[in-house]
């Protein structure tokens, strides 16, 4: 067993390590148009193959998300200080939450830790606070803070950035394929059948009327033909009277 662990070691490991850290490099230095996937092949015309790399998955838990540190004095620093920053500084609207794990520590109906500082919230170090946006349109990607204690003066803001914030939108969802059928849809939703306005036709638009006064009509003829009677229909008042 140890004969054969230790050539590789030696090659196939040492190569794919090789490979990582050349990709790294590139990653390292913000060069990711430049990196590729590598890997080995067993082909006798190339042992080495690449591929570009593929682009985050607006859906993945991971990829959508944006990560950030959030420097606070937690004495001086209140939840209501990094609303203000949120609105003023990362563009964000009304409607957006403040989450510690599960826990709900801030929307647009809840608010009564705002003027709660951190520490009385034991948002402390190595806290992570996730910001959910729940705009309508245009909404932002999941914003993750990592929390870093720093006492600051008196005067200074208890809550700053230290770094550039970049947060993506949220893709939109493609609509869904109606195959002609939204249009009818839509028109029985709004109570309408397009011809009075209605949610149900009248007995005259639908025919109704003249079948009833068909089928009356035959039932009384077939009635006569097999009692050789003579049936007198009169319907000016509306009734039937049968002689």
């Amino acid at each position: 067993m140890a004969g054969n662990i230790i050539p590789a070691i030696a090659t196939t490991n040492a190569m794919t390590a090789g490979l990582c850290v050349l990709q790294a490099f590139k990653v390292m230095r913000g060069q990711l148009n430049k990196a590729k996937f590598s890997f080995l092949t067993r082909t006798a015309e190339r042992v080495l193959a690449s591929d570009r790399l593929l682009p985050p998955n607006p859906d993945c838990a991971t990829c959508s998300v944006a990560y950030a540190t959030l420097v606070v004095d937690p004495k001086r620093a209140k939840l209501s200080n990094l609303v203000d920053t949120l609105t003023a500084q990362l563009g964000y609207g009304e409607d957006f939450s403040i989450k510690r794990d599960a826990d709900l520590l801030y929307d647009v109906d809840e608010d009564v830790h705002l003027e709660k500082s951190f520490e009385e919230l034991s948002l402390k170090a190595d806290t992570f606070i996730t910001v959910f946006d729940e705009a309508d349109e245009n909404a932002k990607v999941d914003l993750l803070f990592s929390v870093i204690e720093k006492e600051v003066e008196e005067g200074e803001d208890p809550i700053s950035l230290p770094d550039q914030v970049v947060i993506a939108k949220k893709p939109k969802k493609p609509e869904p394929e109606t195959n002609g059928h939204a249009e009818i849809d839509a028109t029985m939703h709004n109570g309408t059948n397009g011809t009075n306005g209605t949610t149900k036709r009248k007995a005259d638009e639908a025919g109704f009327e003249d079948e009833v006064t068909r089928k009356k009509g035959k039932v009384m003829e077939e009635a006569a033909a097999k009692d050789n009677e003579v049936i007198y229909i009169v319907e000016d008042d509306g009734t039937i009277d049968i002689d």
